[in-house]
């Protein structure tokens, strides 16, 4: 499992970030997102969010979401806040071999 941390409306990138996401082609770990900044969002606006970013660290690997493991939501008068998730993801490669 890989920890991503989301703080003022945005994802941390940690070094190992690329290693991990390159050591897990054609796998499907897990991935967890803790937002130390509550997500303003839904549950699936965040799914989306965090496969675009992680997809576009690097040119050769796609990933999606396989499934939702975990999350925490609050539900306020201004809408969703996500305070936490895990979701197990694919990782795929663009590589054209």
């Amino acid at each position: 499992m890989f920890t991503l941390l989301y703080i003022k409306d945005q994802f941390n990138r940690p070094d190992t970030l690329s290693n991990f996401l390159e050591a897990h082609i054609e796998e499907s770990p897990l991935l967890q997102i803790d937002c130390i900044s509550p997500y303003k969002g839904t549950e699936q606006d965040l799914v989306a969010e965090a496969c675009d970013y992680l997809s576009g660290i690097n040119p050769q690997i796609q990933v999606s979401c396989c499934m939702t493991q975990n999350v925490s939501i609050e539900t306020t008068k201004d809408g969703c806040l996500v305070d936490f998730l895990v979701i197990q993801i694919q990782i795929t490669s663009n590589k054209h071999i």
